[in-house]
């Protein structure tokens, strides 16, 4: 165990953690992973399999936090807000607190972006970073909205539930952008960052099969499936996500210039990201800043992918995602 946890993480508070353990699903899971430091987990007779987990997902916190010490997060005058809110007992602030040590990771150690802490946002919000492009600053604000799984009903339980979990998922995600877009300031390129952190029961079944259908419907809209009256079918886009929403005839949300979904989950070794550029952004960022992730944009009414790399090649490529 290298000292970045320990240092965060004292016996004092794993201690507070394995108190609150049996009435919190979420202090427990935090309680195994740092107990490792010990060379133990706080269960009993658990097998090397039952332990891995654990270890990978302490080996991805201390890389984050890292990251976030290296570039400033937990200096004051802000650092002693995020450090409580990391190890607090409070679920919500825990997320959030390590939502934006991934997130800063992600921008560093993936993107090779120079992350600045805390610039100003509108009136007298302090964002969580910015960076420095070619195009200037882009400031970024990380939200990670709590998701909550459905239970099987109806006829078809699996497909009643995955439908569910989309159109939940995609209210939570709409409401963290509405939020943001009160903290943006209107002159410069911003980024809403979603991440999402597997760190609770129920997570994967909420979120996993759905990626990243539950982005595209959140900023662009439901994709449905249009018979014809001659047979045939096809696609057409419901615009009622957040980019597409007009209001007087007018978009909304023209201050952000992008989402990125960043998803970590305990059963797959990386991060899974995805970009939507918001098509009427006053402020729009290149697509080349975000190397090999995944990009999505809304051309005449179809939601397209691409990456920079086939991009010149290829040009964007037809997003025909099955919403359940």
């Amino acid at each position: 165990m290298s000292d970045v946890l320990r240092n965060i993480f004292t016996d004092e508070i794993v201690r507070r953690l394995r108190k609150s353990a049996a009435n919190s699903p979420s202090a427990e899971f935090r309680c195994r992973v740092l107990s490792l430091r010990h060379g133990k987990i706080s269960q009993p007779h658990s097998d090397a399999r039952e332990q891995q987990p654990y270890e990978q997902t302490r080996e991805r916190w201390e890389q984050w936090i890292a990251t976030a010490i290296s570039a400033g997060l937990f200096q004051e005058p802000h650092g002693a807000e995020l450090r409580s809110r990391l190890t607090g007992i409070d679920h919500d602030g825990f997320r959030s607190a390590l939502a934006e040590c991934m997130t800063c990771w992600a921008l560093s150690s993936e993107l090779g972006l120079k992350v600045q802490p805390h610039p100003s946002g509108r009136g007298r919000c302090v964002l969580e970073f910015a960076v420095e492009t070619s195009q200037g600053e882009i400031n970024f604000e990380v939200k990670s909205p709590r998701l909550r799984s459905s239970t099987h009903f109806g006829s078809e339980p699996d497909a009643s539930a995955a439908a569910l979990n989309v159109y939940s998922t995609a209210l939570a995600m709409r409401a963290a952008l509405r939020c943001a877009n009160r903290q943006f300031a209107r002159a410069g390129r911003n980024i809403l960052v979603i991440a999402l952190l597997d760190i609770e029961k129920g997570y994967a079944a909420a979120l996993d099969e759905s990626w990243p259908t539950c982005l595209i419907r959140a900023f662009y809209g439901e994709q449905r499936v249009i018979i014809a009256r001659s047979g045939g079918s096809g696609h057409q886009l419901m615009a009622e996500g957040n980019f597409l929403q007009r209001l007087g005839g007018a978009p909304r949300f023209t201050r952000i210039s992008a989402v990125i979904g960043l998803e970590d989950c305990r059963s797959r070794p990386k991060l899974r990201a995805a970009v939507l550029h918001n098509p009427y952004s006053q402020k729009p960022v290149d697509f080349s800043i975000f190397g090999e992730w995944s990009q999505f944009g809304a051309f005449e009414d179809e939601v397209r992918c691409f990456r920079p790399a086939a991009y010149a090649r290829e040009g964007p490529i037809l997003y025909e995602a099955v919403y359940r």
